[in-house]
């Protein structure tokens, strides 16, 4: 079987970690906490930032979160499980140039510190159902409602026995789950989905 992974809110703990670092850069800014939001897809749009501030932020601690973001419980072990019994790991994240200094670099040595196997890494790319169609994928897991709609559409329309998956998350646990994706709460759950799969 071949596995599609995101990786942000999914299987790392991206948005709660990611909250430190705004409190660091806000100080070091000296800019006015106002909080405008806390169920929101991206960290920064949690305050009333505009999209400059959002990016230097991102250029300022993008790289030290994505080096330090802790994994989520059950991850590795289930990761480094179903890659010994020979399945395929491809991670796929939209980390890009545009936010982060070094996204691919980080991400690579990120992935080695925490013992996380994988045969594939695409990196800055959001067209993940393209890139489920490139490897073949069968399971796919996302924490992005759109994108694992995208998918699971993607996966009907070339019919077979796949999967997508919603990794349920702060900003998400409120948003009903679109037709032909399934909402997993953590890896552990999603363990239980697969093998009954």
């Amino acid at each position: 079987m071949i596995f599609v992974f995101d990786l942000d809110d999914t299987i790392c703990d991206t948005d709660g970690y990611s909250e430190k670092f705004i409190g660091e850069f806000i100080l070091s800014h000296k800019l006015p906490y106002k909080q405008i939001a806390t169920k929101v897809r991206y960290a920064e749009s949690k305050f009333d930032w505009d999209t400059e501030t959002a990016r230097q932020w991102y250029k300022s601690y993008g790289d030290i979160m994505m080096a330090s973001f802790p994994c989520k419980k059950n991850t590795v072990k289930f990761l480094q499980d179903i890659h010994s019994q020979g399945h395929k790991i491809v991670i796929a994240t939209a980390r890009s140039t545009d936010w982060h200094t070094n996204p691919k670099e980080i991400t690579i040595a990120w992935l080695a510190k925490n013992q996380i196997p994988y045969d594939e890494i695409y990196v800055g790319r959001n067209d993940k159902e393209n890139i489920c169609r490139e490897v073949n994928a069968d399971f796919f897991i996302d924490d992005d409602v759109a994108i694992a709609e995208r998918v699971a559409n993607f996966f009907k329309s070339i019919g077979g026995n796949r999967q997508a998956f919603l990794c349920t998350s702060n900003y998400n646990k409120d948003i009903s789950v679109p037709v032909g994706v399934v909402r997993v709460n953590d890896f552990e759950e999603f363990e239980k989905c697969f093998k009954n799969l």
